[in-house]
């Protein structure tokens, strides 16, 4: 299911606020600045997630079985991925951490750093290390490319988190072309910053 991803528009100007207002003061202070585009006093939620509605409203959709078929999609995406990385021999991609959930932790690791093991790197090897996976994702954006975040953790380099959700329509093919887009663009990048 996704997140945050409904907008709800009606001609009838003033009609949301009319509706949803509550009037909570301690929330909604008349003097702060950009009151004007706070839209918490406009939703039914107040600022909050109505992540029962959106529950409720794919399940009317699609039942206990078209559920049940998102979520086994969603853990063999992440099943798939980690299996590519485990077959390539390369060294490149390597699991910060094992797969939590749909969550799939890992490193590009480019050429010049390999064979990186976490467990015995150098300081040295996790600094170069904690700087490609922002290399990486900003070339991605700038290409209109996949948006996959990246975080440091426990004093772990920055890994990227391939979060597995809503996607029916991803493929395991997908997965492939796009951990291909992240070498290239890995290499690319760490070779650019060592001129």
């Amino acid at each position: 299911m996704t997140l945050q991803c409904s907008v709800f528009l009606t001609r009838h100007v003033g009609l949301l606020s009319q509706v949803n207002h509550s009037g909570a003061t301690y929330l909604f202070q008349p003097d702060k600045l950009y009151r004007s585009v706070d839209l918490g006093d406009k939703t039914i939620q107040c600022g909050r997630k109505s992540d029962a509605l959106k529950f409720w409203l794919v399940f009317k959709a699609t039942g206990e079985e078209g559920m049940r078929r998102s979520v086994d999609h969603c853990f063999h995406l992440r099943d798939k991925m980690v299996d590519l990385m485990k077959a390539d021999a390369s060294g490149a991609w390597v699991l910060a951490y094992e797969p939590i959930c749909t969550n799939v932790c890992f490193w590009y690791v480019p050429r010049k750093l390999r064979p990186f093991v976490w467990e015995t790197s150098t300081a040295a090897q996790r600094a170069e290390l904690h700087a490609v996976a922002p290399r990486i994702k900003a070339e991605m954006q700038r290409r209109g490319d996949a948006l996959i975040g990246f975080q440091a953790v426990n004093e772990r380099p920055n890994f990227f988190r391939m979060i597995f959700a809503a996607a029916d329509i991803v493929r395991e093919e997908d997965i492939a072309a796009m951990m291909g887009r992240i070498a290239e663009i890995g290499e690319q990048e760490t070779s650019n910053g060592e001129q």
